[in-house]
């Protein structure tokens, strides 16, 4: 049997490593937010891509997701902000009549559309997974589909500037 070589270099990277041991706890992502961007949508007007949006706008929007992630969707479902008590989601179930958005056609007719309020008139809107419609498929319901940025409030109108 052939004698193990001494790696200095490795020895000292290995002991530079923080002791504790990083466990992925997949049981405590369950049921936490999750978001994808799958069927993004950038092209329409009313909306923006990333590239219109500045670094500072997209770093914001990044934070909130990040925080976002930390809790399940009930959550910010009850959770209110800005001096109206806006909820910082809401759920409007299905695709607004009162929109300068349309409705894109790679999007079915059962999502439960859906918005965060990010701040003052930025919204990100997309969608979640019908609750029936993700039992019968197995999907999760704790994912938002990003599909529209919307800086100036013109996914849902609720009165004429």
């Amino acid at each position: 049997m052939a004698e193990k070589r001494q790696n200095p270099r490795k020895d000292r990277f290995l002991q530079s490593l923080p002791k504790d041991e990083f466990v992925c706890d997949i049981a405590e992502a369950r049921g936490k937010l999750s978001f994808s961007l799958k069927y993004f949508d950038g092209s329409q007007k009313a909306g923006q891509d990333f590239k219109d949006w500045n670094d500072n706008e997209k770093t914001k929007l990044l934070d909130k997701l990040k925080e976002y992630s930390k809790e399940n969707k009930q959550y910010w479902l009850n959770q209110r902000t800005g001096s109206g008590g806006l909820k910082v989601l809401e759920i409007y179930g299905t695709f607004p009549r009162n929109s300068d958005f349309t409705h894109p056609r790679h999007i079915p007719d059962t999502v439960k559309w859906a918005r965060f309020r990010l701040e003052s008139k930025v919204r990100l809107i997309g969608f979640f997974i019908d609750e029936t419609e993700a039992q019968e498929k197995q999907l999760s319901t704790d994912i938002f589909y990003v599909v529209f940025l919307d800086k100036n409030h013109r996914f849902y109108l609720t009165e004429k500037e």
